[in-house]
């Protein structure tokens, strides 16, 4: 006989078997973070996504982390698709009927190649190949040695440049019947827009066969339009014509370099129209300045035909030799340069921009009348092509408020058809394209937009009476003249134009009726913003539907609306970002993108309704497999008092109750990018997802600045957010830690002298050191002095360092690295031409000075950026190392704690990278 106890005991021992045999199983079926080896499958879709004409096909991208690329080409109807393999850079005939697109190597073939150049010192090209595929049947054709390709402007006609032997040939391929054309020595073809004309610039060796040539594949006829032993390029089409022009050398014994002929051919559709070439030598015209030359850049027409728009520049004449000159000496001519400081353009500005000195002109093809468009009294155009009278714009009244960030100018009008300027608005600080009937224009001053009147003279202001924000007042830039919110377009008739407030999209007319809001966006805090889906047209037809983006400006929520019969309908808003919306040219097809931080970005199929939007692609359909974490929207109190955003992202496999590690990423305002989704990957170094792979919490504020004290603000707004993420409960407050680049890793860098939150910090390419960066040089910034950047742009410091030193000083890192108790990584690469890397050898010396503890990595022959892959690679780990001792006890490896001499850094390099 078994007794109670007995009995009890086995059922307890039979529930906890199963108990521990359900945990088990739970554990084995839990999904795990994705492993480092697994980063490189995740795919993302290239830009660069297309309808044919009329939408019975879309073709779109993929490329792997690994570098692995492959066409998708989906029958929009049917929704039948194919896959290419290896290919790219897809491009559809006009009659909807073929593709092209280019053949690549495998991404782990282009590796090996890519190193093998860099190892070898060497420039070996990957095999040049082609393929064009018939979209009814799928057959398909291949070429091989092919450059580039163009399909005609109308038809199925395919021209396709080849390279061998260093010999240029061009096939003319008939798609449809098969038959090819050969042209040798084609240096430059283009189509004609909306036409099957084909022009050529053939250019030999000797030059005595260079011409131009038109070749009509219809009918078969080629025709030499000009042969001369010159050089020809440049050559264009005008849209929507049979218009063409090109350059041809004009060489001139008196000067050093060239200049150029331009040859204008109209209507050469037209057998009965005289074809030859009007031709504009500059050296015809008395009013054509001395010593210029036309430049071979920027040529364009008028939208009409009647103009052709281009450059002048000084041209150096060449110095006659004269015997027994008196001034001359044996010494070689100084290589000197003179700074003044009265120059608007400093010398190494001037020395990058390639435009400096050059003046927008035009040639009047009807009248042959060439005309200065920018002069000493007008330093600057906007061309306008579509219209005869644009806006020129004269800052020298404000030069000095323009050489430290604070642009103002004088507005003109220009007449493009005649050269006559006129000045018609005094001191604007912005101003938008004139209406399609040549008499109206807005501008910006004095905190409101305003209707220039061209006929009548007048301005009218037209938003100070209404109650919206089209001026954005919390911008927190300390400029005088805050930006506004955007002017959208002109209606085609010029009678109404759309303007933006905050939310809103209103349209105002021009015979001074009440202006009328098209959205209602400020009630429900949505942005509306006008949607333009063929760039071709420059002015918005009312009398066809208009198209608005949407975006929830705090539920970052996103979609699309339209304006139709007078009425607006929301078509698509939901919960995500909707990006990317494209339409066929010529039916209602859409196609748009649609993404959050957990779900895959991709693309879908709808028509103009967006009613039951078909998915058409499935990227990363693994991540499933693996553990992935989310994104929460949050909110808190920032430096100025004022609610501010963030986006905390959870640990993978995040268990509630638990405590874990966060990452502070830093920028400006980051909430914007909440439904953003981030592959994980080896070469991105600041991955949101890689980090929560990895165990951390990762915060991503929106940082607003107090002008003159960026960094005791934004350390002000890192001390509230931080605590309020640590308050939910879910983060360690000793195991947080900070990072950004640039102006982030400013921030990252200087934050940790002001408080001591923070158990470590990764700083990137950072400002340390204000004074002498305000008053440094930039290189990627054309060569322009900092200053204007450090008074009103990023820095936000108001004034130069002699007004406020003590501001400039307190904001500084190095002047404040006394105060460091947080262990710094400071990165640089030691060709930066935005941040120089002085302003992190600065900081490590100070460092060192102060004994405290800091890490500089110096990356060879990198700019602001790090571009080599094995470079993104070993600062990826290096963070992952950093954050793993400092926020999750991990052993500290020796370089972080102690100096490793060079040659052994060079040593443990070369045997960990073998390859």
């Amino acid at each position: 006989m078994i007794s109670f106890s007995s009995k009890y005991s086995k059922l307890i021992f039979s529930i906890v078997t199963i108990c521990f045999s359900l945990m088990v199983n739970s554990q084995d079926t839990q999904l795990k973070p994705v492993p480092e080896e697994d980063y490189g499958k995740w795919e993302r879709i290239n830009w660069g996504t297309t309808f044919t004409e009329d939408g019975s096909w879309i073709q779109f991208g993929i490329i792997t982390n690994d570098g692995d690329k492959t066409l998708n080409v989906v029958n929009s109807k049917t929704k039948e698709s194919r896959l290419l393999t290896n290919a790219e850079a897809a491009v559809f005939s006009a009659d909807n009927n073929w593709m092209a697109y280019k053949k690549v190597l495998s991404g782990k073939a282009q590796k090996k190649l890519d190193i093998s150049n860099r190892q070898k010192k060497t420039k070996k090209k990957a095999p040049q190949k082609m393929g064009v595929i018939n979209l009814s049947t799928g057959d398909s054709l291949e070429f091989m040695d092919v450059v580039n390709y163009k399909f005609s402007g109308v038809n199925s006609y395919l021209a396709m440049k080849r390279e061998k032997n260093k010999v240029n040939t061009l096939i003319v391929k008939d798609l449809k019947s098969g038959l090819e054309v050969t042209f040798g020595n084609v240096k430059q073809y283009e189509w004609q827009d909306k036409g099957t004309l084909l022009s050529m610039i053939i250019n030999t060796d000797d030059k005595v066969g260079n011409s131009v040539q038109l070749y009509n594949p219809i009918t078969g006829n080629l025709k030499v339009l000009d042969q001369k032993e010159e050089v020809y390029n440049g050559l264009l089409w005008r849209k929507k014509s049979a218009d063409l022009l090109v350059l041809r050398t004009a060489k001139d014994t008196l000067y050093k370099d060239d200049s150029f002929d331009i040859l204008f051919w109209k209507g050469l559709n037209n057998p009965n129209v005289n074809n030859s070439a009007k031709v504009f030598n500059h050296g015809k015209h008395t009013n054509f300045p001395k010593n210029t030359k036309i430049k071979s850049r920027g040529v364009s027409f008028s939208d009409n035909g009647e103009s052709i728009f281009f450059s002048t520049d000084f041209r150096a004449s060449k110095i006659p030799k004269e015997k027994n000159d008196e001034n001359k000496t044996d010494d070689e001519a100084a290589e000197v340069e003179i700074w003044n400081s009265g120059d608007v353009d400093i010398i190494p500005a001037q020395k990058k921009n390639v435009n400096y000195g050059s003046k927008a002109s035009v040639w009047n093809t009807h009248s042959d009348k060439f005309y200065l468009l920018e002069n000493d009294v007008i330093d600057r155009i906007r061309i306008q092509t579509e219209t005869s009278i644009s806006i020129g714009q004269d800052q020298t009244p404000y030069d000095f408020e323009v050489m430290f960030g604070r642009p103002d100018y004088d507005l003109y009008t220009v007449n493009t058809l005649n050269g006559v300027s006129e000045k018609v608005v005094t001191k604007a600080s912005r101003y938008w394209n004139v209406s399609p009937n040549n008499k109206y224009f807005i501008y910006l001053s004095d905190n409101h937009l305003h209707l220039y009147n061209i006929d009548s003279k007048k301005s009218i202001n037209i938003t100070e009476n209404i109650n919206a924000s089209f001026i954005d007042i919390e911008n927190d830039h300390p400029m005088a003249q805050k930006p506004a919110f955007g002017f959208a377009g002109w209606s085609n008739d010029s009678n109404s134009y759309l303007v933006n407030s905050e939310f809103d999209v209103w349209q105002f007319f021009t015979d001074g009726t009440a202006a009328k809001r098209l959205t209602n966006g400020k009630a429900d805090m949505i942005i509306y913003r006008y949607q333009n889906f063929d760039r071709t047209q420059k002015s918005i037809d009312f009398k066809n539907p208009v198209y608005f983006r949407l975006f929830g400006k705090y539920n970052k929520n996103s979609g699309m609306a339209v304006l139709s019969k007078g009425k607006m309908k929301t078509l698509i808003y939901k919960d995500a970002m909707i990006s990317g919306t494209i339409k066929a040219k010529k039916s209602d097809d859409i196609a748009f993108m649609e993404q959050t931080y957990s779900q895959s970005p991709n693309l879908f199929l709808a028509n103009t309704s967006f009613k039951k939007p078909k998915q058409i692609s499935n990227t990363n359909i693994f991540q499933k497999d693996y553990a992935w974490g989310k994104a929460e929207l949050i909110t808190y109190t920032n430096a100025l008092g004022k609610e501010a955003q963030g986006i905390l992202y959870y640990p993978a496999n995040y268990v509630k109750g638990k405590k874990y590690p966060m990452i502070t990423y830093i920028y400006e305002k980051l909430s914007d990018g909440f439904h953003r989704y981030i592959n994980p990957s080896r070469t991105n170094y600041y991955n949101t997802t890689v980090w929560s792979q990895n165990g951390y919490f990762v915060l991503n504020p929106d940082i607003e600045f107090i002008a003159g004290d960026p960094g005791v603000s934004s350390a002000t707004n890192l001390e509230n957010v931080v605590k309020s993420i640590i308050d939910k409960g879910d983060v360690d407050a000793k195991k947080v830690g900070l990072i950004g680049h640039s102006w982030g890793g400013y921030q990252a860098g200087f934050v940790p002298t002001q408080t001591d939150i923070f158990a470590a910090s990764v700083a990137g390419a950072g400002l340390t050191e204000l004074i002498s960066m305000n008053l440094a040089v930039t290189p990627a910034f054309g060569g322009m002095p900092e200053n204007a950047h450090f008074e009103v742009s990023q820095e936000r410091m108001e004034v130069a360092p002699w007004k406020a030193p003590d501001s400039y000083l307190r904001n500084s890192s190095v002047m404040n690295i006394e105060k460091l108790n947080t262990p710094i990584m400071f990165e640089v690469g030691d060709n930066d031409e935005n941040v120089n890397w002085f302003q992190g050898i600065a900081y490590y010396n100070a460092a060192r000075r102060a004994a405290k503890p800091f890490v500089l990595l110096v990356y060879a022959k990198e700019g602001h950026g790090l571009r080599q892959d094995k470079n993104r690679k070993d600062y990826q780990q290096r963070i992952l190392k950093w954050f793993g001792h400092y926020l999750k006890g991990e052993p500290a490896e020796d370089w972080m704690t102690e100096g490793i001499p060079y040659a052994e850094q060079q040593r443990r390099l070369k045997n960990k990278y073998k390859d």
